[in-house]
Parts: structure tokens; sequence; C-alpha cells
């Protein structure tokens, strides 16, 4: 379990999370929802230790082995999709399948500055399925991504966190419907409290669009 207890975050003298405590269970993925600038990202960021809380604590990811996909692809210049996966992982087989599930075996040996949008957001996906950690940090999947190839890889993404811890960011409540299993909706600026929801409440990704609106 990971625990949040009383964590604060500015930048500057602008307050983004105050005074903020909630639980994420082992093998949940939790998809946090949202409006824009309220402070998704900067959550996702602490909660990962990429960065630290001004105040308060985050535990249970110490020992964790963290994937993350983030919103910028990040991928490392110079190097080709495949060198980008052997990175972060000498197990062939974890890079094979990864870029095979990311229809990006046939374009291994491409450079990155070679890559349509849509094949280097492939890329930073495969990439953090062939580290295969413990828990998975993920910012916007799709973002960038067709509507044909995105339902292929919201498919790939829920197959590969399954049983495994994920907190996922996304604007969609038709991503949040098909890959959580809770859903963290937060409210107001700074951020003082979440209301955190299972998703099988909801029978349809319009009803969590209904309650965003709400």
């Amino acid at each position: 379990m990971i625990q949040i207890n009383n964590i604060s975050f500015s930048f500057g003298s602008n307050k983004i999370i105050q005074d903020l405590s909630f639980e994420i269970e082992k093998g949940k993925t939790y998809c946090i929802m949202g409006r824009s600038g309220i402070g998704k990202t900067t959550l996702i960021k602490l909660i990962s230790g990429l960065i630290k809380p001004d105040n308060g604590k985050i535990s249970g990811t110490e020992k964790l082995k963290k994937s993350f996909i983030f919103q910028e692809n990040r991928l490392l210049p110079n190097l080709s999709v495949y060198e980008n996966l052997k990175y972060v992982t000498a197990d062939e087989n974890k890079i094979s399948e990864a870029l095979k599930n990311t229809e990006l075996l046939s374009e291994k040996n491409k450079m990155t500055d070679e890559l349509s949008g849509g094949m280097a957001r492939r890329a930073a996906i495969a990439r953090a399925i062939a580290f295969d950690g413990d828990v998975y940090f993920i910012d916007e999947p799709l973002y960038g991504l067709d509507v044909k190839t995105s339902q292929g890889i919201l498919e790939l993404i829920k197959n590969t966190v399954k049983n495994k811890t994920a907190i996922i960011i996304t604007h969609s409540p038709e991503e949040a419907f098909y890959l959580s299993d809770k859903i963290v909706f937060l409210k107001n600026i700074p951020v003082s409290e979440t209301e955190i929801v299972d998703t099988s409440v909801f029978s349809s990704a319009d009803e969590i669009k209904t309650h965003l609106l709400a």
C-alpha cells in the first residue's frame, strides 16, 4: 500500500497541494481526474518520488521498481527505438515482446528523430513495459495517438498493469472507465481532499463525465 500523509507542495507562492492524505491499494489501478491545472501531474510526481513534498510524508514506494510513461515521451536522443529499450533492460525477450505489442518491431532500428508523434509515443510506452516495474506511473497514456491505435494501446496497458499498482492521469472518462479499479477525483485548488470512487459504481463512461461536470 502507498500512503500519502498530510502532504503539501507549492511552486513559489503558488500552493498546489495542502495537507492531502489518501491511500493507494497494492495491485489496483487508479485513475486521477480533475480539471486542467489542478495539480494532477504534480501529485503523480510527488507519489513517485520525482519531487519531494514541502511537508508530510509518502511511504510504500521505497523498494518498488517504477515504470514511467510521462506526458512528454522523453526518449533518449541519438539512439534507436531498440536502444532506448535496451537502456532500461538487458532482457531481450522483454524488449522483443514490448516492441511487438506496440507494433514497433519493424521500426526498432529507427532513430528517435525519425519517428512520427504516434510512433514516439508507442516507443515511450514500449520502454516502460520492457522495464517491467512493480508500479506504473502514467501521464495521459494516449497522448498523440490516433483513435485506431489508441484502442490497442489501452488494451495493452490494461493487460500490463493487471495485478500491479498503477496510477494513471487522464482527462478521458472512457479511459478511466476501461482502465481503472478506482477513480481519484481531485477537488479545488489547492488540492486538500480527494473523492475516491470504485469504478464499478459507474455503468458507463458517460456517468463518469456527468460526475466530473457535477
